[in-house]
């Protein structure tokens, strides 16, 4: 299964959320009451039908499918407790990818990641809320096929909730489903998808959220599983804004 799940959290002091995610589970996301309240919030997000830095949100998913797909395993940020690997091949000048945490262990001792990540002022942030991909000879042998599976992944989502300091959010997340469009990669060895290396064919159904930027340093704790609550996904990111001093 590749469904992913996302926590947000939001700082109000630091005007800006941040998520996330976490592979092979649905999700719980924890952002305020109403859509009408965040719209009030100091803060800024790319409308669903925009197209930030000349791209659509189904263009740029595409951009983060492939970022997150390229790293191996042992290199992957998913998989890193210390957010040493996050900037592994962020190679856009606007855009920064966050990425979700993968973890087998169900034990109670499990390690909870504590990323620690510096990024760039005026940098945006893409990440998924839940989503998921279908591939090639393993979803389906057709393009409708690929798609159809997509589709009715994110049609079974029953509940997307963000908690920021206290203050949920369980409506209006549905305005940003995004589907892909169709594309095609080399597949590393020993990728996160543990599928034979090689050329395969995507598309990706999800929702997803676009800041416009991160303008102070912000700590985000996150919480994610699935709906039997047999799996669940921790993570803390730290983030550092690093300034431009010549401006």
């Amino acid at each position: 299964m590749r469904c992913i799940i996302l926590s947000l959290h939001y700082n109000p002091w630091y005007n800006l959320y941040s998520f996330t995610i976490g592979l092979n589970i649905c999700i719980r996301i924890d952002i305020l009451e109403n859509y009408d309240e965040m719209k009030s919030l100091p803060i800024s997000i790319f409308p669903i039908e925009s197209n930030p830095y000349g791209l659509s949100y189904g263009d740029w998913s595409v951009r983060w499918w492939k970022w997150l797909l390229s790293i191996p395993k042992s290199d992957n940020p998913a998989l890193d407790n210390t957010g040493n690997k996050a900037t592994l091949n962020q190679h856009d000048p606007n855009v920064f990818f966050l990425c979700q945490t993968i973890d087998t262990n169900k034990s109670a001792s499990r390690i909870i990641p504590a990323r620690k990540v510096t990024v760039k002022s005026d940098t945006s942030i893409l990440m998924p809320i839940i989503n998921w991909i279908s591939v090639l000879h393993e979803d389906g042998e057709t393009d409708e096929i690929l798609s159809s599976v997509a589709v009715a992944k994110m049609d079974v989502v029953s509940r997307l909730e963000v908690t920021i300091n206290g203050v949920r959010l369980n409506r209006g997340l549905d305005r940003y489903r995004v589907k892909s469009p169709f594309f095609d990669m080399m597949l590393p060895e020993d990728n996160v998808l543990n599928l034979p290396s090689g050329s395969r064919r995507f598309v990706s159904d999800g929702y997803w959220l676009f800041l416009t930027s991160l303008e102070e340093n912000t700590k985000i704790s996150t919480f994610g599983s699935c709906s039997s609550g047999a799996n669940k996904f921790l993570v803390d990111y730290y983030i550092t804004i690093k300034w431009d001093k010549s401006k």
